[in-house]
């Protein structure tokens, strides 16, 4: 045989062995993204699973602001279960900004500053106000769509409060009955 036979044959083998490694280089990569895409859409899902579990927490505590009559310890203490619900739900939610502005708006709903003027009907109001905002907020993400302005009530509300970093992923509250 010819030496360039041998050439041939030698470089046929290695561009097989170079198109076999490529292919199976290719195919992992495409398994790897795969997964990522996989992982990405689980995430999601379980963020707008989330979601949809505030929004129903933040309806029933703004029907329940809406019934007539003072806070009893019952209404008080479903509240503080509610907002906790809120807090730990939110932490599946991949978007800094509207985690801090509904968890903001979950810590003032039971909450009332020291020295607080306001009569519980208005503080009845303020909770209505509150939810609105966060669902507002929480749509708007299931949308796709940027979060809305705060109304001038909610920065108003904000204004009743001494600290002005509340409801960061740095702060958690747990609530206990005052019994």
């Amino acid at each position: 045989m010819d030496a360039s036979v041998w050439v041939g044959a030698v470089f046929g083998l290695a561009g097989t062995g170079i198109g076999g490694a490529l292919s199976i280089w290719a195919s992992v990569m495409t398994q790897r993204r795969q997964a990522d895409h996989e992982r990405e859409g689980q995430r999601q899902a379980r963020a707008s699973a989330a979601v949809e579990a505030v929004l129903t927490e933040l309806f029933e505590i703004q029907r329940d602001a809406r019934r007539a009559g003072p806070d009893s310890e019952t209404r008080r203490v479903a509240l503080h279960e509610r907002v906790l619900n809120i807090q730990v739900l939110m932490q599946r939610v991949p978007d800094a900004a509207l985690r801090d502005r509904v968890r903001e708006a979950a810590l003032f709903l039971p909450l009332s500053p020291a020295g607080d003027t306001r009569t519980w009907e208005e503080r009845r109001v303020d909770r209505m106000y509150l939810c609105a905002d966060a669902i507002a907020c929480l749509g708007a993400y299931l949308r796709g769509e940027p979060m809305p302005a705060r109304v001038s009530r909610i920065a108003e509300i904000r204004t009743l409060w001494p600290h002005p970093d509340i409801g960061s992923d740095r702060d958690s509250f747990i609530y206990d009955s005052e019994e």
